[in-house]
């Protein structure tokens, strides 16, 4: 059959397809044929291209006492890059050192909070290495808090804040002139929570939005200078990444109680301690369900750092069972209408009934 034919029959299909189904519901049809198309050729295309390695290069990370961060610090230096990894404490710092200081590592402290930490963090960089080859800032420092908007002390809610966004724009308005010169990235660690909304998560769901705002309008902004900014999201890794603390190693269900504590007698009656209690013990639920392995987010990190067109955003789904609740709501939180996602939500995850019996 000749090429001619085959464009007849083409035509015929579809000018029949839009006689049954309707023009409007045909371009629909089309649209997301089209778009799928075009993500599997982008796809495949941007998994067979990596930056070429340059002996050299640098990167920094926050984040790096435990957890995430921490791992992060050790699969880079092993891959080759100079590693500037970022510790809150000195115990965190001189645990790091020990598994691979010295070399390419270079375990500095720093407090994303402070604007003298960070200035000081310029300077060490600035020592060690080339202003052209920081290739990289990766934004992985970050607390958590588990509680409702009622409950969550507002020194909390701000303390969060300064973590979790006002540091992560701190650290990266500092290196943005490196990532410049280098054409470089800056790599966010966010969390999918930043593109859902869950009751009793409220204080650090609010920065994981901000975060997601923060991180499209750098990469609006920094396209002209050729920065990539990318998005890490994982999923349901509660239990591995360190964001159970907060503050000099108080964990969050002592913040939690001690917000419940200071709270007036009108929160305490609609907010009881059976309902704290339930709280804590999803919270420790969640932890212990979550996956034991950093290796999906390590992985997703190590694509965002050497491919030459990473994706905008990595959702990285982190359940043992096939789909995570949470990347799962993530995506259809996209095109849902908003009464379908509160009717979801809720169901995902209920809120705890503060009539149950007292765990603790």
């Amino acid at each position: 059959m000749g090429s001619f034919n085959i464009i007849i029959i083409f035509i015929f299909l579809n000018i029949s397809l839009v006689y049954i189904i309707g023009f409007k519901v045909y371009l629909y049809i089309l649209a997301i044929l089209v778009s799928c198309v075009l993500a599997y050729t982008v796809y495949t295309k941007r998994k067979k291209c990596k930056v070429p390695f340059r002996a050299g290069r640098g990167v920094l990370i926050t984040g790096c006492d435990t957890g995430l961060g921490h791992d992060a610090a050790l699969q880079f230096v092993n891959t080759g890059f100079i590693v500037f990894a970022g510790c809150l404490t000195p115990e965190g710092a001189n645990d790091l050192w020990q598994k691979g200081g010295g070399g390419r590592l270079h375990v500095i402290l720093l407090d994303v909070t402070s604007e003298t930490s960070v200035q000081d963090a310029v300077e060490v960089v600035e020592s060690k290495i080339a202003d052209s080859e920081l290739w990289a800032v990766i934004n992985i420092a970050g607390v958590a808090f588990t509680g409702d908007i009622e409950i969550a002390l507002i020194e909390t809610m701000q303390r969060i804040a300064e973590v979790n966004l006002f540091g992560m724009i701190r650290v990266t308005k500092a290196f943005l002139p490196f990532i410049r010169k280098s054409k470089g990235r800056v790599i966010n660690v966010t969390s999918a929570k930043g593109r859902i909304a869950l009751p009793s998560d409220a204080p650090s769901t609010i920065t994981q939005w901000a975060v997601e705002a923060f991180s499209d309008i750098l990469r609006r902004e920094m396209c002209r200078f050729g920065i990539k900014v990318v998005i890490i999201e994982p999923g349901h890794f509660a239990g591995i990444t360190g964001m159970g603390t907060i503050d000099n190693g108080t964990d969050a269900e002592a913040n939690l109680y001690e917000a419940w504590f200071k709270a007036p007698k009108h929160i305490k009656t609609c907010y009881d301690r059976k309902y704290i209690d339930s709280l804590i013990h999803n919270f420790y639920r969640v932890k212990n369900s979550s996956n034991l392995s950093r290796e999906p987010v390590l992985d997703a990190l190590q694509d965002a750092m050497e491919n030459v067109s990473p994706k905008l955003r990595y959702l990285v789904h982190g359940n043992y069972c096939v789909s995570d609740e949470y990347c799962v709501l993530a995506v259809l939180n996209n095109v849902l209408p908003d009464s379908w996602m509160d009717f979801f939500v809720q169901r995902a995850f209920p809120i705890p009934d503060a009539t149950e019996q007292n765990i603790f």
